[in-house]
């Protein structure tokens, strides 16, 4: 099979990144339509059979290529994973006899707190001479904040949870893990936690839509699938969770040992978002040959992505250009934003390109908040 990447086709489509590239060509054809994996290549594409829009384009083509994944892993074929899969890829869809073509790509913008002081000298405190502490907790938080699988660190990060609830009271015999969960929590742990860290709903939802759907997979109860659509609200119901078992751990063994991580506020997130969206030109470019137009860009702040604000601009397809490898944005002249696609993608039947950023903010400290999949 020939390795540039596939003439867009179908009713609609999404290319993902692989993790790494595939060894040898694969084609599948199902009845949603058609995948197809290329030796060496960054990405996979799935061509769909049905004219949708941006977002179920993007969700129906990421179900046929997960469950491409799985049935090739099956046949000893290959064994693929995919990569960045809601920071980084690609969507057309139908846009009046030919495709509107959406590129997204995602910006790391990690933020730090320096406090330092000034003046009077002050008292250096000794260092602590208690020992480090031990529990099977900080195991259960340490394979939650390395696992690079979103489902597999939240399981983690429920399982430090427990062991702490458990420490702190035991489980009574006949008593719903829900409600003993809830009993720890506003009980023996409730000091642990600031004022304003659990809601009324927050141990409700992480146990009823995070804890019961990914600890089991029984076909007669609703369960999530790793790398299923849920990813999303599990990320954010991950964040929660990790909020709680940190406080938690720092409470249990002080400060010295289990630091939380410094926040900022929303609007601070938002400005800074702001900022950042305001390139007034966005340049294609294959090779030696690029198109330069006028970008009007569009801040979008719902839905949000991440918890964030998002960007997008849309232009008429430059004629000069039949592929495209590089974009990027700049501002009164000078590079802002820039994306390698890491392989060229063709432009035939393209009439419009849509361009989105997502901006990752966070504290530099904290594992960056998205898991790879």
């Amino acid at each position: 099979m020939h390795n540039e990447f596939p003439i867009l086709s179908g009713g609609s489509g999404a290319a993902f990144l692989l993790d790494a590239p595939a060894k040898l060509s694969l084609t599948l054809s199902f009845p949603d339509g058609l995948v197809i994996i290329r030796q060496a290549a960054p990405f996979a594409t799935v061509a769909l059979v049905s004219q949708l829009n941006q977002e179920d384009a993007k969700n129906e083509a990421w179900r046929v290529l997960q469950e491409t994944l799985d049935v090739l892993a099956a046949r000893k074929q290959a064994t693929l994973q995919t990569a960045e899969g809601d920071c980084t890829y690609l969507v057309w869809v139908e846009d009046g006899g030919g495709y509107e073509l959406v590129f997204v790509d995602t910006a790391d913008a990690p933020w730090a707190i320096n406090i330092s002081a000034e003046g009077a000298a002050t008292a250096v405190p000794a260092k602590s001479q208690l020992p480090p502490p031990r529990h099977p907790a900080l195991r259960f938080y340490r394979l939650a904040s390395v696992s690079a699988d979103l489902f597999d660190a939240f399981r983690n990060a429920y399982l430090a949870l427990e062991c702490l609830a458990s420490d702190a009271t035991p489980k009574g015999a006949g008593e719903s893990e829900l409600n003993w969960l809830k009993r720890a929590l506003a009980g023996p742990l409730l000091p642990g936690l600031p004022s304003g860290v659990i809601g009324p709903d927050t141990v409700d939802d992480i146990y009823r839509h995070g804890r019961l759907p990914t600890f089991h997979a029984k076909m007669d109860h609703t369960f999530y699938a790793p790398h299923d659509r849920e990813r999303q609200s599990m990320q954010l119901r991950f964040d929660m969770l990790m909020l709680l078992v940190n406080c938690l751990l720092q409470h249990r063994f002080g400060p010295v040992f289990v630091s939380r991580d410094a926040s900022m506020s929303q609007s601070l997130y938002d400005s800074m978002a702001s900022v950042t969206f305001t390139y007034d030109e966005i340049v294609f470019q294959d090779g030696e040959l690029q198109a330069s137009l006028p970008a009007v860009v569009q801040t979008v702040s719902s839905p949000r992505r991440f918890n964030q604000l998002w960007c997008r601009t849309t232009v008429t397809r430059p004629a000069s250009l039949h592929w495209i490898e590089t974009i990027q944005t700049r501002k009164a002249g000078v590079a802002w934003i820039s994306s390698a696609l890491g392989e060229r993608v063709p432009l035939e039947g393209v009439n419009n390109i849509s361009v989105e950023f997502n901006l990752l903010q966070y504290n530099n400290r904290s594992k960056r908040p998205v898991h790879r999949g």
